[in-house]
């Protein structure tokens, strides 16, 4: 692998409109029809942009379930899910909206592990297993790594816009709430653990609403979570998908940190400067390659290149590009990546 890597996702109304594929329910749940989408995802991937390695003309299906592991925390809740034929699974309402931090703190872990969702989904792997065998997985367990959201993130999803208030007036009760969010998905973990056989040493920390915190809020309130959890791992991914520039010192006090997800918006080259020996995973603007055309994409790509340049190893995430994605605008994505490498060995070769 080279330092440079490209990490390619699109949302489903993408293939919704160039395939007419229909995910719902069923996707997530009836392991034979994801398997069919996924196998033609690959393949339109692999016939639109094969040529750089994307894709597969004869694809091979997940053998794990996965969800985002807040929409999993959300159901369990009490929060209603909603299946567009055209999108992911969507989390309707704040479950804890109202609640107050001593009746948060009241809930039992146990019963959100033991949820019937949770049921459904360990009756799936049980599938997965008879179809796969020993590749058979749950939210990528077997990799070692828990993925989540932070605590704060997800008591965001959990609470509403009210949370905001109550990190300003009562901080501690807020930090208790990050507490519950935790504990709930420790326990949703340590059933699918139980299941899968996976044993943790990694962390994902998925810090989506990072970005509308003040840089003293977050030191105050959100840090010594993120702090006291990524200390129980050997090896910890973050990520902030929003302008976090702002932010950048305290994410650099966060330990064991081996790779940073940040999003558009975001210094590179001040987060390359602050972050030394850390791979940088930088969201490329989604809206950008929508809208923009190819030479504003290279542009764009060459730029996020320089500015990381310092860093040992680079992903562009490319995520969550939607339907009305140019295909012209990813190809020049990859014709970006293989401009600068070419400039490099280049320079390397004449010094």
């Amino acid at each position: 692998m080279g330092r440079i890597t490209v990490s390619l996702n699109f949302m489903p109304a993408f293939y919704h409109r160039h395939l007419g594929l229909r995910y719902g329910e069923a996707y997530y749940f009836d392991p034979a029809c994801r398997a069919d989408i996924e196998r033609a995802e690959g393949r339109f991937l692999y016939e639109a942009f094969g040529r750089h390695g994307v894709g597969s003309p004869e694809p091979e299906p997940s053998p794990s379930f996965f969800m985002q592991p807040v929409d999993l925390l959300m159901h369990t809740q009490g929060a209603p899910w909603q299946f567009p034929e055209d999108a992911t699974v969507e989390s309707l309402a704040a479950p804890w909206a109202g609640l107050t931090s001593d009746e948060v703190a009241g809930l039992d872990a146990r019963e959100a592990a033991h949820h019937p969702v949770m049921d459904r989904i360990l009756a799936q792997f049980r599938t997965l297993q008879r179809l796969y065998g020993d590749q058979a997985d749950i939210l990528f367990s077997r990799s070692g790594s828990m993925y989540t959201h932070t605590p704060y993130t997800s008591a965001h999803q959990l609470c509403g816009q009210d949370l905001f208030v109550d990190m300003l007036l009562e901080p501690e009760a807020s930090q208790r709430l990050f507490a519950k969010v935790w504990e709930i998905y420790a326990a949703l973990y340590a059933r699918i653990a139980a299941a899968t056989g996976a044993t943790f040493t990694g962390l994902l920390l998925g810090d989506c609403a990072a970005a509308l915190l003040s840089p003293e809020t977050y030191r105050q309130v959100v840090l010594p979570t993120n702090r006291d959890l990524a200390s129980q791992f050997a090896r910890v991914t973050y990520h902030s998908c929003g302008s976090s520039t702002h932010l950048l010192p305290h994410f650099a006090e966060i330990p064991h940190v081996v790779q940073t997800q940040l999003g558009p918006g975001t210094d590179l080259a001040a987060a390359a400067r602050l972050l030394p020996g850390i791979e940088m995973a930088p969201l490329v603007d989604a809206v950008l390659m929508r809208n923009g055309n190819a030479d504003a994409v290279r542009e764009a790509i060459l730029q996020i290149l320089e500015d990381t340049a310092g860093a040992p190893t680079v992903t562009l995430c490319a995520w969550s590009f939607d339907r009305d994605t140019p295909l012209a605008n990813v190809h020049a994505l990859y014709g970006a990546v293989a401009e600068y490498e070419r400039r490099h060995v280049r320079a390397g070769s004449a010094a």
